[in-house]
C-alpha cells in the first residue's frame, strides 16, 4: 500500500520537513527544561564515545563556539539524525496503524519516552545518572525533573511531527487519516 508514488512522496517530504522541525522543537524543549543535572553525561554523548571513540571521533569532536557558548555539534547532529529516523517510522506506522496519531501524536511521544529512555538506553548501559547512586537510569530510577523533561519534550516533539504530517497531507490533498490513497 505505501509503495506507490504519491505515498512515497508523502513519506519522504514528511520525513524531511518533520525531521527538521521536530529536531528543533526537541532541542528547544531541553533548553527550557534540561533533562540532566549539571555534569551528568548525556546518553547521545555516551553513545558517540562508545561507538565511534575507537575510530577517533568523540562527542566533542564537532564542538563549536557560538556567542561564547560551547555547542556540542556531534550530540546535536546525533539528535537530528535520530529525529529524522523516528519521524520516518512515525509516518510509516501511521499509514498502517492510524491510532499511533492519537492525541495529535502525543501517544507516540509517550511510547518513545518509555521505550528509549525508560528501557533501551539504560539496557545498553548509556544512562547512569549521577544522582542515582550507581543505579542504572531505568524509568523508575529517574528523578522527577528528568522524567518530566523527557515526557514533555517528547510530547512536544511528537506533536510537531504530527503537525508536519498534516501539512504534507494537506499539500498532497490526501485525507488526514490512515491509508493515504
Amino acid at each position: 500500500m505505501i509503495l506507490n508514488k504519491n505515498n512515497l512522496k508523502i513519506l519522504i517530504l514528511g520525513t524531511l520537513i518533520g525531521g527538521i522541525i521536530s529536531s528543533l522543537v526537541k532541542w528547544g524543549s531541553e533548553v527550557n527544561m534540561p533533562p540532566r543535572m549539571q555534569g551528568d553525561i548525556s546518553p547521545p554523548a555516551a553513545h558517540i564515545d562508545a561507538w565511534l571513540g575507537p575510530l577517533g571521533f568523540h562527542s566533542n569532536s564537532l564542538d563549536y563556539i557560538y556567542q561564547g557558548h560551547t555547542i556540542s555539534g556531534a550530540v546535536t547532529l546525533y539528535h537530528w539524525l535520530f529525529s529524522f529516523a523516528f519521524v520516518f517510522i512515525y509516518i510509516l506506522i501511521s499509514a498502517y496503524w492510524p491510532k499511533i496519531r492519537m492525541a495529535y501524536g502525543a501517544l507516540y511521544g509517550l511510547i518513545i519516552t518509555v521505550v528509549m529512555h525508560g528501557f533501551l538506553i539504560p539496557a545498553l548501559g548509556f544512562r547512569n545518572p549521577i544522582y542515582a547512586n550507581g543505579e542504572k537510569g531505568w524509568l523508575w530510577n529517574l528523578n522527577s525533573a528528568e522524567l518530566w523533561s523527557e515526557i514533555i519534550g517528547h510530547i512536544y516533539w511528537a506533536v510537531s511531527i504530527e503537525i508536519c504530517l498534516v501539512f504534507v497531507l494537506a499539500l498532497a490533498a490526501k485525507p488526514i487519516r490512515g491509508y493515504w490513497t
